[in-house]
């Protein structure tokens, strides 16, 4: 059995994933992961609840294809950005004490669609700014 690197303490995450770092969270590959999960949750939300409670069996292939996507793609979307966003909160967060406090009752309470809030609001300007550079 393969065990993970061994990562400085800076670099551990507080999470159950080791091997996702603080660096890996800012980089612009998970910035574009994390963006995406949070376009694509609500997207989906809208499409579940507009389209009912389909009898699949009754459906064709085409018809059930955009089901099969959702059933794929939205918990691994959802997984991602919600402890991916919780994460960013909790290590790399540098909004003052206000905001940080309203976002974590977001957060916790928001599920999925508060990491989506969260993600497109403070995630994405923090890890642009930090892609620019001091300035």
């Amino acid at each position: 059995m393969r065990h993970p690197p061994e990562l400085d303490e800076s670099e551990r995450s507080v999470m159950f994933w080791p091997t996702i770092t603080d660096q890996w969270l800012v980089s612009r590959l998970a910035s574009r992961l994390l963006v995406g999960s949070a376009v694509v949750i609500p997207v989906f939300t809208v499409f579940a609840w507009l389209s009912g409670s389909p009898h699949v069996e009754s459906l064709s292939f085409w018809q059930r294809l955009p089901w099969g996507l959702f059933g794929i793609t939205f918990p691994i979307a959802a997984f991602l950005l919600f402890f991916g966003m919780w994460q960013f909160w909790m290590r790399l967060d540098h909004s003052r004490a206000g905001p940080k406090r309203v976002w974590f009752v977001i957060l916790l309470f928001g599920l999925w669609w508060g990491a989506s809030l969260y993600c497109l609001s403070v995630y994405l300007p923090q890890v642009r700014r930090k892609e620019r550079g001091p300035q």
